[in-house]
């Protein structure tokens, strides 16, 4: 193995650092390049999944030197929202008002069957003022969510401009009634908006909400997904959201990979992509400080000599610097040996990319699962989930990993009891819907409950 191939296989990748107001050489976003195994079985074609990393570092930064956030609260105000939920839904939004500094800017809007913007875009300088306000919020009407979300956005645009990193944080409890209401409508409004470079966090509270609209806004939003059971789960989430608002490391991020001749992409595992002859590309926007977000491709390798070495893919991710504003690029590649001792190919197994690989696989075939059984076709989502559970089994006699037989044990429990119940209860298709979009968006899911 010549020595530039051992040092990527092995420390997964050379990576390139940017200078900047954190020190020279300093890695501000670290490109960590891996494979579920180093060595593949040698004699015939096989399969090996990349996993492609970036690990921001956790920067603490005080309010005076961290980027501003522009943010927008968009709370539900409708009839359902009455007694403990509105309540709640206003203590979660003081408590973000509060951890804003002077320099960010906020602005909340309610809505029920009309629109009201309870605060205008405006500087955190005077937080009990802008809290009276909130207390103020009363409820009543119909459900005008793509309004709602649309007023938030406009409050944005007043301060539109790269100074600003630009969040929409909408709270719904129920069903859009009034207005544009179905997925595709709202999946549409998310990738406009992010063409504006506002991202939009859904939060869909108690068992009354669309899942799939709120799932689709997130996702072409490019923001996060939260069900809260209860109204008591809403500080926690709102804390965790802003707390992803005020640590932005990049955005902007792109991940494109590129396969050596004879290596053939099968298909990216949970993240979306565009796949074209060998090249791939990844749009991931946002990295917060301290949180991995990554990108799994599983790709087909010819056949190699037992201890042959093989070039897999070079691998380039591009930036632009939260703090700088200034465009970043770095660079890896990965490679793998071939082996036909059994052992040394288990052995090389890398039990983070094989969990992962894991994780997604399960949080896809439960996402196809659901739309069967939303078509009545019961026993064809049971015969799906099955399939994925035998063949993760089956996967993981190489693996050899205790944990990935932990997490096909329980989603073994999960198939038995969407058989035993013939078919998912509403709370369930929820949380398989919102966990499925935080494992494949690698969301940070921990949420304190208040």
């Amino acid at each position: 193995m010549n020595l530039l191939l051992a040092i990527l296989t092995f420390s997964g990748g050379l990576n390139s650092f940017a200078c900047g107001p954190y020190g020279a050489l300093e890695p501000k976003v670290k490109l960590k390049v891996e494979l579920d195994r180093s060595i593949l079985p040698a004699g015939h074609t096989g399969k090996a999944v990349i996993k492609v990393a970036l690990q921001p570092a956790m920067v603490l930064r005080d309010a005076a030197d961290r980027p501003p956030a522009n943010v927008a609260i968009v709370l539900d105000r409708s009839g359902s929202m009455s007694g403990q939920k509105i309540e709640q839904a206003k203590e979660a939004a003081i408590q973000a008002v509060r951890r804003l500094g002077a320099k960010d800017i906020v602005s909340l809007v309610a809505y029920d069957h009309q629109v009201h913007t309870i605060i205008p875009a405006q500087q955190a300088k005077h937080p009990e003022a802008l809290v009276a306000l909130i207390r103020k919020i009363g409820v009543g009407g119909n459900t005008a969510l793509y309004a709602g979300v649309n007023q938030g956005a406009a409050e944005i645009r007043k301060n539109l401009g790269k100074k600003y990193f630009h969040r929409v944080i909408l709270l719904s409890d129920g069903q859009a009634n009034v207005g544009p209401s179905s997925p595709d409508d709202l999946a549409r409004l998310g990738r406009a908006l992010i063409k504006e470079d506002i991202s939009v966090s859904a939060v869909g509270l108690g068992q009354g909400y669309n899942e799939d609209l709120m799932t689709k806004l997130a996702q072409e939003g490019q923001g996060n997904l939260y069900f809260a059971e209860s109204a008591q789960e809403l500080p926690g989430i709102f804390d965790a959201e802003i707390g992803d608002a005020l640590s932005v490391a990049a955005r902007k991020t792109v991940i494109r990979i590129e396969l050596e001749e004879g290596v053939r992409p099968v298909r990216l595992i949970g993240r979306q992509g565009v796949i074209h002859g060998n090249n791939v590309e990844v749009e991931i926007n946002q990295l917060y400080g301290g949180q991995e977000k990554f990108a799994l491709l599983e790709v087909e390798v010819p056949a190699g000599k037992a201890n042959a070495t093989k070039n897999l893919a070079h691998v380039a991710v591009e930036f632009e610097d939260a703090l700088s504003g200034k465009a970043v690029s770095q660079k890896s590649a990965i490679g793998c040996s071939f082996s036909q001792e059994e052992e040394k190919v288990a052995a090389s197994t890398n039990p983070k990319v094989a969990e992962a690989y894991v994780d997604n696989q399960v949080a896809e075939a439960k996402e196809r699962a659901i739309k069967l059984a939303d078509q009545g076709q019961h026993e064809e989502a049971v015969q799906e989930l099955r399939r994925v559970n035998l063949s993760i089994a089956t996967q993981n006699k190489v693996y050899r990993s205790t944990k990935v037989d932990a997490a096909n044990g329980k989603f073994h429990s999960d198939i038995e009891c969407l058989d035993r119940d013939q078919g998912l209860t509403n709370k369930n298709r929820k949380n398989w819907t919102t966990q499925g979009y935080q494992i494949r968006m690698q969301q940070k899911a921990s949420v304190s409950k208040k």
